[in-house]
């Protein structure tokens, strides 16, 4: 129980300095505005806090939460970073991944969602650092999110195995 919640908080605390704090190079916090900032830590305080408590306090309905919510976010961290550094669908593939896209980033205005988030990219994460080779006109995820996406999975793992080991 101690490590799912160790691995929750550490993600959590994680989280939260990244967005609020300006480590440029390492983040691009310095290019959101007030508003996208106080935004992405609010939900995500409150997304990001649900587990720990569960784990806490042993409530039941949080844990299955925790063990269900960062497999979710997982997969939208790869919907987000990962689908448009690997591959540029076009086509059907367009149209379904942006509308993946725009459930992950809740960006639901008309148009090619993908675009948008390029731009928004640009805008906050250029100039940051990355360890993954840069592809012409793709998104490449920075070292700050490649952490971030790493310690996600780790997380999810642990939960889902504490959790089944809990039911046991």
């Amino acid at each position: 129980m101690t490590t799912a919640l160790t691995c929750q908080l550490i993600l959590l605390v994680y989280h939260q300095v990244t967005t609020f704090f300006d480590l440029h190079p390492f983040n691009g916090a310095r290019n959101y505005s007030r508003r996208e900032r106080l935004t992405e830590m609010g939900v995500n305080a409150v997304l990001m806090s649900l587990a720990p408590v569960g784990y806490a306090f042993q409530i039941h309905a949080l844990m299955l939460y925790g063990a269900v919510y960062y497999v979710v976010l997982f997969a939208m961290e790869l919907i987000i970073w990962w689908v448009p550094y690997l591959a540029v669908p076009s086509g059907h593939w367009r149209r379904a991944y942006n509308g993946l896209l725009a459930l992950a980033t809740s960006d639901f205005q008309s148009g090619d969602t993908l675009e948008r988030w390029r731009a928004i990219h640009t805008r906050i994460h250029s100039g940051t650092l990355t360890i993954i080779p840069e592809r012409t006109g793709r998104i490449v995820p920075n070292l700050e999110h490649t952490l971030l996406h790493g310690w996600t999975l780790f997380t999810a793992i642990v939960t889902i195995r504490t959790f089944i080991a809990y039911r046991g």
